[in-house]
């Protein structure tokens, strides 16, 4: 039997959907979300309504993690009947151990793989991943595809609001003082990627704020850069995401501003109503 050239595989955060997957042959394996001592697998196990649900209804923030080795092992081993090599792309190594996990799979199911760290997550992933593929289809080498996905990942922008402090007292990581005190002044945290590693950015007051700061920085990309691969990521938020694309769209209308859902693996950190603005540059 003639083996096909390359297998595609990433994990839940992407947020890929069983359509887009069947239709593009890619393999997802998933993180999962532990609620009170009971694991859901992310994607699977709940809806997003359901697990919203359960986030507010919960005292404690859930927990998260990657996918056991075992199953990475399995998958592996099969792709490697089906398959001459795999090109792995998963959430940033910096907030999760799945990349490195897939790795170590990888070798011991010997299967020729190279691993891309996307430093990112979400839409910005799914990104990626068609990226790749599209170059595949369109006959380039190996070493000019992860050569391709590895400079994506060195110029991948993403700004985030959160959404709910409340989320982040829960989790330990605004004490009560700061909660109290960031829901008297309005305070909206923005958070950053740096080289894959979600950092605090700015604190504005107010919404608004928030949201014309990102634009701002947005739109010095805009202005030194060529921009693309733009998408919005919102945890049970659509309409504002719906808003905030049109105000994108007034900074650069000549782009296509793509919109999806936040992995729950993601929101369970940051709370719902959070959103986030993700771009590469060229």
């Amino acid at each position: 039997m003639t083996k096909k050239k390359i297998a595609w595989i990433t994990d839940s955060v992407s947020c890929i959907s069983p359509e887009l997957a069947e239709q593009y042959g890619i393999h997802i394996v998933p993180l999962s979300i532990i609620f009170d001592n009971k694991q859901y697998r992310d994607g699977e196990d709940l809806t997003y309504d359901e697990f919203y649900d359960l986030l507010n209804k919960s005292d404690k923030s859930p927990t998260t993690s990657q996918p056991a080795i075992g199953e990475f092992v399995e998958l592996y081993t099969k792709l490697k009947e089906e398959y001459e090599m795999g090109i792995a792309i998963h959430v940033t190594s910096k907030v999760s151990g799945t990349f490195n996990t897939s790795i170590m799979a990888a070798e011991m199911a010997e299967f020729p793989m190279v691993h891309i760290d996307s430093k990112i997550g979400a839409k910005a992933l799914e990104f990626m991943i068609l990226e790749g593929i599209r170059l595949e289809n369109e006959g380039k080498t190996i070493d000019e595809i992860t050569n391709h996905l590895n400079t994506m990942a060195s110029t991948v922008k993403g700004y985030a609001i959160v959404g709910s402090l409340e989320q982040l007292n829960k989790g330990g990581r605004v004490s009560g003082l700061g909660l109290l005190l960031g829901n008297l002044l309005q305070i909206k945290p923005i958070l950053g990627f740096d080289d894959g590693s979600l950092v605090p950015y700015e604190k504005v007051r107010t919404l608004k704020k928030a949201e014309k700061r990102i634009l701002e920085l947005f739109k010095e990309s805009c202005d030194s850069k060529n921009v693309y691969g733009v998408s919005i990521c919102h945890a049970n938020h659509i309409n504002k995401a719906n808003e905030f694309k049109e105000k994108v769209l007034d900074i650069n209308s000549s782009i296509q501003v793509e919109i999806g859902d936040l992995s729950p693996v993601i929101s369970a950190h940051v709370g719902e109503g959070s959103f986030v603005l993700f771009w590469f540059e060229k």
